[in-house]
């Protein structure tokens, strides 16, 4: 089969960049054909492959281009869609394809994409679309998937919360998670093969500093802790600067006229700044806790949003700990068996003694690594790339399809004014009528 991958533009792509290198790479390991692009609100662009001064801190996995995790991909072909000619090239192009396979179905709410129409018509091309869903925040940031929902074959949502947020879509969804690139049976064998509990030492925690990351609950916990194993940070981001600036620090990151952040570097503390990918795996193969603080009140009503950095623990011999919050309601990881559950109520106090306790019990810490390793193999990059090569060869009338609901709809047509575009006249346009009734 032959897909092909593309991708609206976005400031910051995150964790949709490893979802799409490692799908790419499961995809070409089952001997089907993948291409990707990149799709710009302009009416030309221009191609420049020339290498770059930081060559070195760039990776090639699936798709063939290299990428930076903040800096995203080189070499990618671009189509400006605007251009009338070029939308007519990209339509004949994918209809040569199997599937397409959106990991941004629509474009985003950001400037360079204000009054841009023409991204209507990129998706009637005769080619089963996919959408890829991969937060729990649709129905705000994307409900304007519903204008062209008749243009799709599925949807995708990578966990229960991006699950529960589409169900007011009519595309019909199914959950497939994020893919990785692990050997089982090297997991197996060496990593989990022997205990090495006395090897391992502390925890690692590292994240993108976000509000709802929750990174400062980890720091304010840590003068609490009792070990004296390692306390290793990793990340950067708005937060950081906020926690860790000496003129614009928030006053929530203070405590008794200090910073939180120079409290916990008193007490053991050690940050790394950003970590590549490829060390962030060998900081998790000598620790023996990974700790994962986030929640979302928003993501967590329609269910679990376990992070990446979950996945990264296990296939690494780190037992996860992440709130309750964090995994609510999660259909593959259940508290005490697959991660130590930190309460989101937990005070600085509580949640050091959780910490200190997991890494004080050699037995229960053993026990959660043989459960995890019952279930790691589906977020395998061949077994998730073989759930998307079903999902568009099988027929998807018993999977679950959403109803649009009436704020639903007038989401729609609010979004749909930042790109100048005309509601249909059903379904959304009915909402907008029916609105001006109230």
């Amino acid at each position: 089969m032959k897909f092909l991958m593309t991708i609206h533009y976005i400031q910051d792509y995150g964790g949709i960049m490893n979802h799409a290198e490692y799908l790419a790479k499961g995809l070409k390991a089952l001997g089907h054909e993948v291409d990707f692009v990149s799709l710009l609100p302009q009416f030309s662009t221009t191609q420049s492959n020339r290498p770059r001064k930081d060559m070195e801190e760039y990776r090639t996995v699936g798709t063939g281009y290299p990428y930076h995790q903040k800096r995203g991909w080189m070499g990618v072909p671009r189509v400006g869609y605007r251009d009338m000619y070029t939308r007519k090239k990209w339509l004949e192009k994918c209809s040569k394809y199997d599937a397409v396979l959106w990991h941004l179905p629509v474009p985003a709410l950001t400037a360079p994409n204000k009054n841009v129409q023409e991204w209507v018509e990129l998706y009637d091309h005769g080619s089963k679309n996919i959408a890829i869903i991969h937060d729990g925040n649709l129905r705000e940031r994307n409900c304007h998937l519903l204008h062209v929902s008749d243009k799709f074959h599925a949807m995708v949502c990578v966990h229960e919360s991006a699950m529960g947020s589409a169900d007011v879509i009519d595309i019909p969804r199914k959950l497939i998670v994020n893919p990785f690139d692990f050997d089982l049976e090297q997991l197996e064998n060496d990593i989990y093969g022997n205990s090495n509990f006395e090897q391992r030492s502390g925890f690692c925690a590292v994240q993108v500093f976000k509000g709802w990351k929750r990174v400062d609950t980890l720091i304010r916990a840590i003068p609490h802790m009792k070990n004296q194993e390692q306390k290793t940070l990793g990340g950067l981001g708005i937060e950081f600067r906020y926690m860790t600036s000496k003129d614009k620090c928030k006053p929530k990151y203070f405590e008794k006229g200090e910073r939180i952040w120079d409290i916990a570097l008193r007490h053991g503390m050690k940050h790394l700044g950003a970590v590549p990918n490829d060390n962030v795996y060998k900081l998790l193969q000598t620790a023996k806790v990974q700790i994962d603080p986030s929640f979302s009140d928003k993501y967590r009503k329609f269910g679990s949003h376990f992070n990446r950095t979950t996945i990264e623990a296990i296939i690494n011999g780190t037992v996860p700990m992440a709130t309750d919050w964090g995994m609510q309601d999660s259909k593959i990881f259940t508290p005490g068996e697959n991660f130590i559950e930190i309460p989101k109520s937990s005070s600085p106090q509580q949640f050091a003694e959780i910490v200190d306790g997991a890494l004080n019990d050699h037995v229960f810490w053993q026990r959660v690594r043989e459960t995890n390793l019952q279930i790691i193999e589906q977020f395998h990059m061949v077994n998730v790339a073989s759930e998307y090569v079903k999902l568009v060869t099988d027929p998807v009338n018993s999977l679950p399809k959403g109803t649009p609901d009436l704020t639903t709809q007038l989401n729609c047509v609010e979004t749909l004014k930042y790109f100048n575009v005309e509601p249909k006249e059903v379904g959304v346009l009915q909402a907008e009528k029916q609105a001006t009734l109230f």
